[in-house]
């Protein structure tokens, strides 16, 4: 939350000294106070946006990056798809190629892997009972790595 919290105060004086300059800082302030009701909708959106922003977190602490990345690509298109089906916007060509290809790729990223590796490790613990566990630990130390630069942080 600490690292949430100073990227936006970071952030916050690159934005005031323009919105100073060219006035919208003070239009923004006199349309809030005749509109009340925006500094409720301000505070919900905040709050929303932490959510969004712990739970995407959450999601790649517990996950990995790139199991996050396939989940918030799937939120995207299906409120892609949805904003077309609310609003009746036309669904062109392009937008339904598009949900097609994320679908599709969700879908080969979920299917299981078929490594050539694991067979020819299995044929050959099967041949040699004695090399059989040394392969059989490699794979394993593999996986483990695997799943380890999986998990590491991005940034």
């Amino acid at each position: 939350m600490e690292m949430l919290f100073c990227s936006t105060v970071v952030g916050l004086p690159f934005l005031i000294p323009p919105m100073l300059f060219t006035g919208e800082l003070f239009k923004a302030w006199t349309s809030c106070s005749q509109h009340p009701y925006v500094y409720g909708v301000l505070v919900f959106e905040a709050m929303a946006t932490f959510i969004g922003q712990v739970s995407v977190l959450s999601l790649i602490a517990i996950f990995g990056a790139a199991t996050t990345a396939m989940i918030t690509t799937a939120r995207k298109a299906v409120t892609l798809l949805l904003s077309y089906l609310i609003f009746t916007k036309p669904l062109t060509e392009q937008h339904g190629s598009g949900l097609l290809l994320i679908a599709m790729g969700i879908v080969l990223k979920m299917l299981p892997e078929n490594n050539t590796h694991k067979t020819t490790s299995k044929s050959s613990s099967s041949s040699s009972s004695s090399h059989g566990s040394n392969n059989n630990d490699d794979d394993d130390d593999l996986r483990v790595q695997a799943n380890e630069e999986e998990r590491r942080s991005l940034v």
